[in-house]
Order: structure tokens, then sequence, then C-alpha cells
């Protein structure tokens, strides 16, 4: 060991740089320098105080222990094209002084703590908290409960009248005496996304198994569901208002090693379904943009199945949610690149984040144009 090695000074800057906590915010630093390289910061056009605005962009990206980028990135979206509107705003990371303006915030992935089992009902009531302030939300309380909260999706879209798979809410007081006749079936639990929390079972008889030895919560739900016959693919479509943003909707289609597997997967990405852009049906837009209207949401990513994909009939609803990460449409300089690579290469130039802005940007000038926000 030399002395330079065991220098004081040089043992103190290796215990501090590598602290878990340094490491995060040198890290975070590094990732807004990085994306700067493709994408504009905040604007100071149009920018005044919370006092002189009725227009606030509320900055949720900075609240966890982790900077959260992609939410960071949509609020950058949002904030060039209200200046792009000459709409005059404010940008404040302080729920706290922001009252009767406005409001118009962006949920990171896990946004409070500490996180509770029902943490979306944390997010309903954050949104539900800045009404209580006189503040117009976007999204607001009654968008926000549908985000990770499958249980109150399906019974919504069930009064609506949306079109879903067959599907079966099971909870303590029904568990006893539900028919287990679906097959092959899928169980979700409630509060999951990204196909976490999501189990396939071939036959009743096995999801029964599961759902008799499931530790039900207080107040949980399970969502028993078929699955859509014939489907090889679904497609995110991602609505602002009555319009399709092309940019951020996408067929997601199994690759073919999965439709060869005897083991059944989702179309996910991370199963390295290949992500096409296009060929958006005309009447599933106008169906969805009913559909959202009847249920009072102003965006949301919707996943949409047809029976044996056959698109010319009317689609099913899977899920949906006012608050998703829409995966853009991926340059032609990294055709040799899977989708699910592109999105784990996310600083590369013209990347994954960089796309997202541009579809973000997209999202946000329909909200204006359409006086949504």
């Amino acid at each position: 060991m030399t002395a330079q090695s065991t220098h004081p000074l040089r043992r103190l800057r290796s215990r501090v740089t590598n602290h878990p906590v340094v490491k995060a915010h040198v890290l975070d630093r590094y990732r807004k320098v990085t994306i700067r390289r493709d994408i504009p910061g905040p604007p100071t056009e149009g920018v005044t105080s919370v006092d002189e605005a009725q227009d606030v962009l509320l900055m949720c990206s900075g609240y966890l222990t982790r900077f959260h980028l992609q939410t960071y990135v949509q609020e950058l979206a949002f904030a060039h094209e209200l200046a792009a509107h000459e709409r005059r705003f404010a940008m404040t990371d302080d729920p706290g002084v922001v009252f009767e303006k406005n409001v118009a915030w962006f949920l990171p992935g896990a946004f409070v703590g500490p996180r509770l089992w029902d943490y979306s009902r944390q997010a309903y009531e954050f949104a539900l908290g800045l009404e209580s302030q006189g503040n117009r939300a976007f999204c607001s309380s009654e968008e926000a409960r549908y985000w990770e909260n499958k249980a109150h999706m399906h019974r919504m879209l069930e009064a609506a009248g949306v079109p879903t798979p067959r599907t079966v809410l099971i909870d303590r007081e029904n568990r006893g005496r539900v028919a287990f006749d679906i097959e092959p079936v899928l169980i979700k639990q409630e509060h999951s996304a990204g196909s976490a929390g999501l189990h396939h079972f071939d036959t009743a008889e096995e999801a029964q198994a599961f759902v008799a030895a499931y530790p039900l919560r207080p107040a949980e739900t399970l969502v028993m569901q078929e699955l859509v016959r014939g489907a090889t693919r679904d497609m995110r479509l991602t609505m602002a208002g009555s319009n399709a943003i092309e940019g951020a909707t996408y067929w997601r289609i199994k690759s073919p090693e999965a439709l060869a597997s005897h083991t059944w997967t989702p179309t996910a990405t991370k199963y390295n379904s290949r992500v096409v852009h296009g060929e958006i049906p005309d009447a599933a837009v106008a169906r969805v943009a009913d559909y959202l209207k009847r249920l009072n949401v102003r965006t949301a990513g919707v996943d949409l199945m047809w029976i044996d994909d056959d698109v010319s009939k009317d689609p099913v609803v899977l899920e949906f949610s006012p608050y998703y990460q829409p995966n853009p449409p991926k340059p032609t300089r990294y055709d040799h690149w899977t989708y699910k690579q592109y999105k784990q290469r996310s600083y590369a130039k013209d990347g994954y984040l960089a796309g997202q802005y541009r579809v973000f940007r997209a999202i946000a000038a329909t909200l204006l144009d359409q006086e949504l926000f």
C-alpha cells in the first residue's frame, strides 16, 4: 500500500464520494447535465411568481430521495408548451404556497413516503389536498384515483358501460362465493403496474387454489379476468382529450419466441415484445374518446386488445391510467437495438428520454389547444 493511498484526506474523500446519498446527488447532477444535450432547460419566458400567476406547474420530480428524471422531462415539456402558448405561469416545488390556481402536477412512480400498501390512495389524497386549497388540479383527485388502482378502475369502467374482458372482483366478503369458471385466466393484484402483480393460470382450479391461499388484506380486491382470445398484440392508445397522440400510440407485438413458448407472458416490452408505431384504427380513437369523456378523464394511456387481432371489430379495454410513461418512436439509427435495449440506453444521443420529451410536448400542446388546462 502506497503512502498516497493511505493519506487521510484521500481516505476521507473516498468515504464521502462512496456514501449512497452523495453518490445519488452526483448521479442526479450527471443525469440533468446529460439530458441537456437533447432537451432544453426550464424556460424563462412567461415565468412569473406564484402570487402573480394563475397557472402553476408543481415540480414533483425532486420530492423523492432519488431525483425522478422522467417526471422532470414531463415537467419541462409542459413548461415549454405553456410558454409556447403564451401562458404566464409559475414553477414551484412547494404545494403549501399554492391557493386558488390551475395546478399541473406529474406523478413520480414512488411519489409518497413512507409508502403504504394502498399507495394509490396516498397520491389521491395529495391531489385532494391541492383541491382543498381552492386549486383546480390536473390531474384532479378523481383522475388520480385511477392510478394503479385496478379495482376502482374496473368498477368505473363497468358503471360507464365500457367493454372489457370478462372481469370478476374478489375480496374477503365474496371470496368463498365466486365461481371460478374462466380459463385460462389472469389474477391481478389491485395496486400494481408494469406486469407486476400479474398471475396467469391455465385452469380455473389453479386460479381458485391461488386465491384460496392468497392472504387478502383488509379492503384488498383481486381482479380475475379472462384472456382475450386469439390476441397476440395490444395497443397503447395515448389520448389527450378527444385526440390520439400518434407519437405515443403503438402496438406491442409478442415475439415469435414468446408465441412459441409454453409459458404465457404479457405484451410488455421487458418480454422483448416488438413496438410498432402507427396504424391506429380511427374507430378506436373515437370510441376511447367517448369512454374517457364518460369517465371525466382528460388524458390517459389506454391498453386495448382485439379478439383474434381483428381490428375491424370493437376493441376491449384492458386498463388505463391518467399517469403513464409513453414509448416514443425509436430513431432509425437504433434499428439494431430491440425496443427494450433502446429504453435501457435512455441517455444515448436522441435516445429514449429525448423521444419522451417530444411526445410529452405533443400531449401538453393538445391538452392546451383543447383548453383542458
